[in-house]
């Protein structure tokens, strides 16, 4: 089997829950990635700004001044991270929850608890679409 050789996915995590983001971390990790974990919306634009990652899971309510829908405009507003993929995690997974999170400009919405299958699956697409947007690609849950 051939190695790959491409360089690593980089992940943004921004999650208020301390033990689900390291835990989210550790899998992304295994899974090939490396990781930044932020606690709160500022921190984590902050990080996407400089990093630049490839792809960013994000709970939509976190305490603060700033939630994951701001986090999402704000990076679909910044045209360096244009083709990051932003992934919504939600506790609250209704219809109105996806259509808020899609307006906002996430390409996809987990459910928590965020399923393993669900991770891999955004991987796989992010590697083989070149890293460009979700938007042209399936949901894996549909936002309606």
């Amino acid at each position: 089997m051939a190695q790959d050789t491409r360089p690593p996915l980089h992940a943004l995590i921004v999650e208020d829950n301390s033990d689900l983001a390291r835990l989210f971390g550790d899998l992304l990790e295994v899974l090939g990635c490396t990781v930044n974990i932020e606690w709160n919306a500022n921190a984590g634009l902050k990080v996407a700004f400089e990093r630049l990652p490839d792809l960013v899971f994000c709970d939509l309510t976190m305490p603060g001044e700033k939630n994951g829908f701001d986090v999402a405009r704000e990076i679909r507003a910044n045209p360096r991270l244009k083709d990051t993929w932003l992934i919504a995690v939600t506790g609250y997974d209704t219809p109105e929850t996806h259509a808020r999170a899609k307006e906002a400009g996430f390409d996809r919405i987990f459910p928590k608890p965020v399923k393993f299958a669900q991770i891999q699956a955004v991987l796989d697409d992010v590697r083989l679409q070149g890293r460009v947007g979700a938007s042209d690609a399936a949901d894996t849950k549909p936002a309606s």
